[in-house]
């Protein structure tokens, strides 16, 4: 069992999501579906799936790495 500060909230990812969002300047949501596999990252008001039905760890993870992709792309910029 995994204790309350491992667990990954559905909080947590939508605040993930609103990041990136602000940071790419797209519509990034997530959206949880338990019975068709999990979490769901799309752009374009839902139209366009980004990131395939999977766990909580993979959608923080693929959202993290949105952020982590944007700011190596500024670091690059400024050097």
């Amino acid at each position: 069992n995994k204790t309350m500060a491992e667990r990954i909230t559905p909080t947590q990812l939508w605040r993930l999501a609103e990041i990136a969002s602000n940071e790419t300047g797209l519509d990034v949501w997530v959206n949880n579906a338990p019975h068709y596999g999990g979490w769901v990252v799309t752009i374009n008001k839902g139209s366009t799936i980004i990131m395939q039905r999977d766990t909580p760890k993979a959608c923080k993870a693929f959202l993290n790495g949105i952020s982590f992709g944007i700011y190596s792309q500024l670091k690059k910029a400024a050097a």
